[in-house]
């Protein structure tokens, strides 16, 4: 951790100094309020750097700054004080720069300096010109801001120390010089790929705009009209690496977002636009097979289709959409995602996209499942029936749906786990439960295992004779399993009995053990009438 040492007469600034980088970890701040105090720290520490008034109550005439440039310290100056005597000080002990200190913005400019420092620092930076006089001028201003400096005569020769020097990542040339002028190296400069993004400044004395056109067209950064005012000059470069630092940490974020955040953007028709690098690593798929491509290719069998009618119903009425969505890796295998899906918005609040945020929550989904799953069948098991119904049904009665309930039985299962033994028992149960999935496949048909032999199904339609050719359809799969059953008579096969309610109360709220009683009484109204058949009860 760097080691910065802040001196003020007022304990107020210091204090916003420190609340300035109390977040900031790269730093150990150590304060004083007058010269001596700041000797005696400067004695017992190593330190980064210096952030300083000029007048201190015990050094009036900038006193520190000398022992500051004697002990190697950069240095930040604050002041409330410009003027030539203050100006001539600061340039004989090459400041880093200073600033005003007469509001509190200019106080965390010199902040921010500070803390750029420490990402400038050693970065590697050409200066270009036939003047030796103006190199090491020029050199001088950007040692102070602890860049390492290059230097070149003309254009030729600063083709070669580049070339030499790839991790050159600035550029101050002069326009005017032999064998190669400043405009043809930018030129040059710009066909390399290497180099095409490299910040240049560019000199000269000459204010020709038509001349300054050509800079700018031929890709300067920016201008500096000669003799070089050190302000102007360290303004550009301090601004240059601030964009360059904040478009580094950008990166930086953005890349760990992409490494580590399963996100997507789709237009407003569902198109995949953008996908993070760990959506593809948790989908299976990659960036090309998902761009341009609809979201249904995750979507999983088991979601029902009002689930996405009510995504798009909310979403594009410019909310939040939030769920635990049930999805399809490339390899078919499940995939549960925690997702929120946000609308993106233009300046005039029209829609231009959505973007989806998800987390991995399959582990947490698999626990949960096998709570609410039966272990020997894989249906859902009485618990989960619990929980689901009662929401389920209503939703079902406010959208004007027909919902049923189904309670089925397996015909005298005690005498067949008698006489075949509790082996075979489970084997058809298995075998029924089998049967069950592949007669109610639609997703917004739910079967479990409610105890024992006995079976529910919650079941939407539309009509009641859809229902009941569906339930029909299931108590005839299953006595076509043709399963031996001699003690079944007359079919000597395993069957099943259906007791069905078809529900079309709309009451505010849903009385399930009422329903289940109804449900029941059917149950054994079917087995007391001759098994194998179904009997309806309307609610």
């Amino acid at each position: 951790m760097k080691k910065l040492l802040v001196v003020d007469n007022s304990k107020l600034i210091i204090n916003f100094i420190k609340d300035s980088f109390y977040q900031n970890h790269e730093f150990t701040l150590y304060s004083a309020r007058n010269f001596e105090e700041s000797k005696t720290l400067i004695e017992e520490h190593n330190f980064f750097a210096a952030l300083t008034n000029f007048v201190l109550s015990d050094a009036l005439n900038g006193e520190l700054l000398k022992l500051l440039k004697h002990n190697n310290i950069p240095t930040v100056v604050i002041t409330a004080k410009i003027d030539n005597s203050v100006l001539n000080i600061m340039r004989s002990v090459n400041v880093v720069d200073y600033i005003s200190k007469n509001s509190m913005i200019e106080l965390e400019s010199a902040c921010k300096l500070v803390k750029l420092l420490t990402f400038i620092q050693n970065i590697e930076v050409l200066v270009v010109d036939d003047s030796p006089v103006v190199v090491e001028k020029i050199k001088y201003s950007l040692e102070s801001l602890l860049l390492k400096v290059h230097k070149a005569k003309n254009g030729i020769e600063a083709l070669s120390v580049l070339e030499e020097k790839p991790k050159i990542a600035l550029i101050v040339t002069d326009h005017n010089m032999d064998k190669m002028n400043g405009l043809d190296l930018i030129k040059s400069i710009r066909k390399s790929q290497l180099h095409s993004s490299i910040p240049i400044l560019i000199m000269t004395t000459s204010n020709n705009n038509d001349l300054k056109i050509q800079f700018f067209k031929n890709g300067a950064t920016d201008f500096l009209l000669k003799p070089v005012l050190e302000e102007e000059l360290k303004s550009k470069i301090i601004n240059i690496f601030s964009d360059i630092k904040q478009m580094d940490d950008i990166e930086n974020f953005t890349k760990v977002l992409d490494d580590h955040v399963i996100s997507s953007r789709c237009d407003e028709h569902g198109i995949i636009t953008h996908v993070s690098k760990a959506f593809c690593n948790i989908t299976g798929y990659s960036k090309n097979e998902l761009i341009g491509k609809s979201h249904t290719i995750f979507r999983h069998p088991d979601m029902d289709t009002s689930i996405f009618q009510d995504l798009w119903n909310t979403i594009k009425s410019g909310n939040t959409w939030k769920y635990e969505m049930k999805n399809l890796k490339k390899d078919g295998t499940t995939l549960w995602l925690n997702t929120i899906i946000q609308p993106n918005l233009d300046r005039n609040n029209n829609i231009t996209s959505f973007t989806a945020i998800r987390e991995d929550i399959t582990d947490k989904k698999r626990i949960y499942e096998l709570s609410i799953t039966d272990s020997l069948t894989s249906l859902y098991n009485r618990r989960h029936f619990n929980e689901l119904a009662p929401s389920l049904i209503e939703n079902t009665l406010r959208d004007n749906n027909i919902f049923s309930f189904v309670i089925l039985d397996i015909d005298n299962f005690k005498k067949y786990n008698d006489n075949y033994g509790h082996q075979e028992g489970d084997n058809v149960l298995i075998e029924v439960s089998n049967s069950l999935k592949k007669s109610f496949q639609r997703s917004s048909d739910i079967v479990f295992r409610l105890g024992g032999e006995e079976f529910g199904v919650l079941i939407k339609s539309k009509s009641e004779e859809d229902t009941i050719k569906i339930v029909e359809k299931a108590r005839d799969n299953i006595e076509s399993l043709n399963i031996e059953h001699k003690l079944n008579t007359p079919k000597k096969v395993i069957t099943a009995s259906f007791g069905l309610s078809i529900i079309k109360m709309k009451k505010s709220k849903v009385d399930l053990d009422y329903i289940y009683k109804k449900t029941d009484d059917a149950l054994y109204e079917a087995k007391d009438t001759g098994r194998n058949k179904i009997s309806i009860v309307y609610i």
